[in-house]
């Protein structure tokens, strides 16, 4: 499984901010919610080939766990893999860097909403 990608970020927000953050951040960012699981703290999502109108060229997948390791703190372990076009894992011929370009943005926009969420605090 060459393709996978194994990260962690933490964010300094408890749980439900930082879901709610990661859920609207893949919606703006055109991808689809496959598992959204607050209860057991697990999101998966699917990500389109584009990303902000740029053709990235490969869709990406991600398995997210929400994990609050103290108070108002909250990891996110993700493992995230490119698709091919009708949804399956890609052993080969994925383009380099796709992944990780996605999960950049993605982190991106979770600051983002949580520094919007904590100014509207």
């Amino acid at each position: 499984m060459p393709y996978d990608v194994n990260d962690t970020k933490s964010f300094n927000a408890g749980f439900e901010p930082v879901y709610r953050a990661a859920y609207f951040s893949v919606k703006a960012m055109n991808g689809k919610i496959l598992v959204n699981d607050p209860k057991n703290r697990k999101m998966q999502a699917q990500m389109d080939k584009k990303l902000y109108g740029k053709v990235l060229g490969d869709r990406s997948k991600l398995e997210i766990e929400f994990v609050e390791d103290q108070p108002g703190v909250t990891t996110l372990k993700i493992l995230a893999y490119p698709l091919n076009a009708i949804g399956q894992k890609l052993m080969f011929g994925a383009r380099k860097g796709v992944v990780e370009t996605v999960l950049a943005a993605f982190y991106a926009e979770i600051e983002k909403r949580l520094e919007t969420q904590q100014a509207e605090a």
